[in-house]
């Protein structure tokens, strides 16, 4: 993955756009209009990221530029004489609270989870860790490795199943082992 703003803000936002997509159509029920507000907020959330206070959980935040779009959706909609069930942002207001309680300490994670994961994959067999590499750091395909290192594909889609399987283990074993010293 490159090192850049814009891809630290793609894994950011990759990691809460399930919840963030939850959040919205929880609160707005038409699922076209939930799909347009969530590329809203993706939006301003990046024109904005500026006032983001990187020491505070970044789901929190990115529902809170969520609420404002929701908001702006129900008053346009309430202009253009729109037949909407507009929930009162008290509702709004008690589903977000909602979510930074089911969702507490996720976000906090990824940066133990990436730690663990660079650890990981270190354990791996050399050749493991060069086809982990081509398929995910490189975004080569089974057929281009398996082209490359002169193996079948069925061979490199099993070396990949068994490494992620590895990897998955050994980050898991490594958060694990991180609560039980908390």
């Amino acid at each position: 993955m490159e090192r850049t703003p814009e891809a630290f803000f793609e894994l950011i936002i990759r990691e809460n756009e399930r919840g963030l997509n939850a959040f919205v159509r929880a609160c707005v029920h038409d699922a076209g209009d939930a799909e347009d507000i969530v590329q809203q907020v993706f939006i301003a959330a990046w024109d904005s990221i500026d006032r983001y206070d990187s020491t505070q959980a970044f789901g929190p935040w990115l529902r809170g530029v969520a609420r404002h779009k929701i908001a702006e959706h129900f008053r346009r909609s309430c202009t253009r004489r729109r037949h909407v069930r507009i929930l009162p942002p008290e509702a709004v207001t008690a589903i977000s609270d909602e979510f930074d309680r089911l969702f507490i300490g996720r976000a906090e994670a990824l940066p133990d989870c990436l730690s663990a994961l660079r650890e990981c994959l270190t354990t791996l067999s050399p050749r493991d860790g060069e086809i982990v590499h081509h398929a995910y750091q490189g975004g080569r395909t089974c057929p281009q490795i398996a082209a490359q290192l002169g193996e079948t594909v069925e061979a490199i889609k099993k070396r990949l199943q068994r490494a992620r399987a590895q990897l998955r283990d050994c980050i898991l074993g490594k958060l694990a082992g991180e609560a039980d010293h908390v």
